[in-house]
């Protein structure tokens, strides 16, 4: 009778632990409807305290936009294959068969 009980026992803490952290959770919930909200009062109270910096960013972002165009498409994609072909010089890599599929950063083998 003791196993009995102590098995109920078990089984009652272990679905009042479940159920506690599920009405927690919908308490987070519940309160994801006060987000935008609080978003925008945060946003308000920085327009106001410097306007002039919300002015001069968006010029600044197109200038650095419009500095970042260097080589177009065409020429990126010629490079990058004239590159891939060089180091593949010695195997039979045929330009048929080439597939990129994505680029990293070598690691510099040269002592300087």
């Amino acid at each position: 009778m003791q196993v009995f009980t102590t098995a109920l026992l078990n089984t009652l803490i272990g679905m009042g632990t479940v159920f506690i952290v599920l009405i927690f959770i919908s308490l987070i919930i519940s309160f994801f409807k006060f987000v935008p909200e609080i978003e925008k009062r945060l946003k308000s109270r920085e327009e106001k305290k410097d306007p002039k910096v919300s002015e001069e960013v968006p010029q600044i972002i197109r200038d650095v936009e419009e500095e970042e165009e260097l080589v177009g498409d065409e020429q990126l994609v010629a490079v990058i294959t004239a590159a891939i072909m060089a180091y593949h010089a010695g195997t039979s890599t045929s330009k048929d068969r080439l597939v990129v599929r994505s680029i990293r950063r070598a690691k510099n083998t040269r002592r300087r």
